[in-house]
């Protein structure tokens, strides 16, 4: 049942003037820090929130994008962005708020799809980068603290035919990249946070890397269906499930490779992880979310098919 229901998320896979001026300015940035600090774009949630579609780590903690909005696990619970209940699909997580596509709520002023659009945790709006009722991105890679964004293309639009392309600036320009080496159905891409040439690609038959923005790749891992990709300045950290779940730290400068300890898993694996420091968090194919606070040495469950574990 789990090889089925994994299958079927691959092929799927196929951002006045004068004092009167500055008294308002100042009010304005006070009710801002005011808002920031008690965090009232967020709200206490508990229950089903459906599957996932990525996962990173914000100021607030870890944001799931899930079916039926964002939902934030702090450490101790459960919280929701109120602004935020759509459809994300390709979610990644940068240092000035989240780039992702997907789908708007019914009823919601957005057209469906959403192409490449970027936000923040704290703001109702989205900002269109590209592709706006047009396209819907479920395998995209973008660059925490540099302006690049790599997707997998499923279907034609106006601008781009179907298969691999990268955008150097946030989605004004866009060009294709060969992506030699790679094998397998496309699953995840995950970009470098600083390095827009280095780019890793998980697929049904493992992970791949490439340090020459997606010209060619070379694979990594032994073969297996790769998933949980996430980068940190030294490390590219990923998921390999051939037969059991492994969890890989692999060492970008000299291609060293340690294991990270996980939770007990019954055929299942690691489909997205994040860190921050010694916090960890993943979230599993069949719908499970664990967290740990020491580096991998301890998981607590904090979800459970796709249900808020208290």
């Amino acid at each position: 049942m789990w090889r089925k229901y994994l299958l079927g998320l691959v092929s799927a896979g196929i951002v006045l003037s004068g004092c009167s001026q500055e008294v308002e300015e100042g009010a304005e940035k006070d009710e801002k820090t005011e808002q920031q600090e008690s965090k009232d774009y967020l709200e206490s949630f508990e229950g089903n929130f459906g599957h996932v579609h990525g996962l990173g780590y914000m100021k607030d903690g870890f944001a799931f994008a899930a079916h039926t909005g964002l939902k934030v696990y702090d450490g101790e619970e459960w919280k929701e962005a109120i602004h935020h209940p759509h459809d994300y699909m390709g979610f990644q997580v940068t240092e000035d708020g989240f780039l992702s596509s997907g789908h708007p709520i019914p009823n919601s002023d957005l057209e469906n799809p959403l192409g490449l659009q970027k936000g923040t945790l704290e703001e109702e709006d989205l900002e269109a980068l590209a592709f706006y009722k047009e396209s819907d991105f479920h395998v995209m890679g973008a660059g925490y603290a540099n302006p690049s964004v790599y997707i997998f293309n499923e279907q034609p639009n106006s601008e781009l035919e179907q298969g691999f392309y990268k955008s150097p600036d946030r989605g004004n320009t866009w060009e294709p990249f060969d992506a030699a080496g790679i094998e397998g159905g496309i699953f995840q891409i995950a970009v470098h946070p600083t390095d827009e040439e280095k780019v890793a690609v998980a697929t049904d038959s493992g992970v791949f890397l490439s340090e020459n923005g997606g010209g060619s790749f070379e694979m990594i891992s032994e073969a297996g269906q790769g998933g949980g990709l996430y980068f940190s300045e030294e490390t590219l950290f990923f998921g390999l499930y051939k037969g059991e779940a492994s969890m890989i730290s692999y060492t970008l400068d000299d291609a060293t490779t340690s294991s990270i300890s996980l939770p007990e898993m019954s055929e299942d694996a690691v489909m997205y992880f994040a860190k921050e420091g010694d916090q960890m968090a993943l979230y599993t194919f069949n719908g499970a979310a664990y967290y740990s606070e020491d580096g991998g040495g301890n998981w607590d469950k904090i979800a459970e098919e796709g249900e808020t574990v208290s």
